[in-house]
C-alpha cells in the first residue's frame, strides 16, 4: 500500500471513529473539534518536520493517529475538595467514555485491555497495530509509536519527529486562529453556567445586544488571552521551527484583536461582511460546530465584492492556519 493510500484509509477510520460517539462536550471539547483539530495538526507537524528536516513519513502517520483514542477520555477525575487528580508526572486523570457504538477501533481497544490509559499511550500501542495490520514495516510502526508516546511530554532525548508533533498539537490547540475560533466556543459554552442568575443568557445577547457581549471579549479578554499563551506556551515548545511558527502567530492575533477592536467602534453603521460578522458567524453556529467547514463556508460563499480587503485576509488568514501553515 503506498504512503498516501494508507492515510486516506486511516483518515476514514479515523472520521468514523470519532462518529461513534454522541455528540456533546467532554471537558473543553466537542465531538466535532477532535476530527478537525486531528487534521490541523497533521498539516502543521508535517511543516514544521519539513523545515527541522525530520522525517515526514513518520510524522505524518503519528500525527494523524496521535488522538485515536483521546475519545475514550470523559470527564476529569476530581478529588472530594474538587480539585482534579493528577499522577506522579502530573497528567489529568479521566474518566473512561465508552461509546454507544462500536467498529474495528473499538473492538481493538477492548481486546488490548486499553481502558484507563492515559491516551498517549493507548493511542501508540493502537497505532502500532493498525499500521502493522496493514502491512507496514515494523520499524516504521515503532518509531510512530514512539511519537505518538512521546506528544504529550517529549523527554529531552525524544526524536525530532516527537518535538514537531508535540508543537503542533500545543501550538494548534493554544496558539493562532484556530485556537481563537475554539477560545470563542469554549466561552459561549461556559457563559451561561457562570453567569448570574439574573443575567441575559448568552443566546439573547448575541441576538439582542451583540456589542455588549463583544466589547470586552473582543477589547479585553482575548488580548490577555493571547499575551498569557505568547508567555506560557512558547517557551515550552521542542523545535525553533515550532517557536517562530507560534511567535507569527501571536504577533497576527495581536494585530487582529487590535483591528476588530477598531471595527467594534462603527460596527453599528458598517455594512456586512465586516470582521465582526466573520465572529458573529461562528459565534452563531455553535451547535457541534466544525471550525473547517464553517471556514469553507465564508471562503467558498460568503466572501463577496462587497468585503473589504481587511476581512478577506483575515479569513484567508485563518484557511491558511487550518491548512498548517504560518
Amino acid at each position: 500500500m503506498d504512503h498516501q493510500t494508507l492515510l486516506d484509509e486511516l483518515d476514514e477510520l479515523l472520521r468514523d471513529t470519532f462518529s461513534l460517539w454522541e455528540p456533546g462536550w467532554v471537558t473543553f471539547n466537542w465531538r466535532a473539534y477532535t476530527y478537525d483539530h486531528t487534521r490541523r495538526v497533521t498539516g502543521l507537524a508535517t511543516t514544521l518536520c519539513r523545515q527541522e528536516g525530520g522525517d515526514v513519513q513518520v510524522t505524518e502517520l503519528a500525527a494523524l493517529l496521535h488522538d485515536i483514542t483521546k475519545p475514550y477520555d470523559g470527564e476529569y477525575v476530581v478529588d472530594a475538595e474538587g480539585k482534579r487528580v493528577v499522577d506522579e508526572r502530573g497528567y489529568w486523570h479521566n474518566e473512561v467514555r465508552r461509546p454507544p457504538r462500536s467498529n474495528a477501533v473499538t473492538r481493538l481497544y477492548d481486546e488490548l485491555g486499553l481502558a484507563g490509559t492515559l491516551h498517549n499511550e493507548s493511542g501508540a500501542i493502537m497505532a502500532e497495530h493498525l499500521l502493522r495490520n496493514r502491512g507496514v514495516d515494523a520499524e516504521l510502526c515503532a518509531r510512530v509509536a514512539r511519537t505518538i508516546r512521546d506528544h504529550l511530554r517529549p523527554s529531552k532525548d525524544a526524536p525530532v519527529e516527537s518535538g514537531c508533533l508535540y508543537d503542533a498539537d500545543t501550538i494548534d490547540a493554544n496558539i493562532g486562529l484556530p485556537a481563537f475560533i475554539r477560545n470563542i466556543y469554549i466561552h459561549l459554552h461556559y457563559h451561561d453556567q457562570r453567569k448570574a442568575t439574573e443575567a441575559p443568557t448568552i443566546e439573547t445577547l448575541l441576538r439582542e445586544r451583540p456589542l455588549d457581549y463583544l466589547q470586552p471579549y473582543i477589547c479585553e479578554n482575548l488580548p490577555t488571552w493571547n499575551e498569557g499563551k505568547r508567555r506560557d506556551f512558547i517557551p515550552r515548545l521542542q523545535t525553533e521551527a515550532g517557536r517562530h511558527l507560534a511567535q507569527a502567530r501571536v504577533d497576527r492575533l495581536a494585530e487582529t484583536f487590535a483591528w476588530l477592536g477598531q471595527e467594534l467602534n462603527s460596527y453599528a453603521e458598517q455594512a456586512d461582511h465586516t470582521g465582526i460578522d466573520v465572529v458573529l458567524h461562528y459565534m452563531s453556529h455553535n451547535d457541534e460546530p466544525s471550525i473547517s467547514d464553517e471556514t469553507r463556508y465564508l471562503c467558498e460563499q460568503w466572501l463577496n465584492g462587497e468585503t473589504s480587503q481587511s476581512t478577506h485576509a483575515f479569513v484567508q488568514a485563518i484557511r491558511r492556519e487550518i491548512k498548517g501553515e504560518i
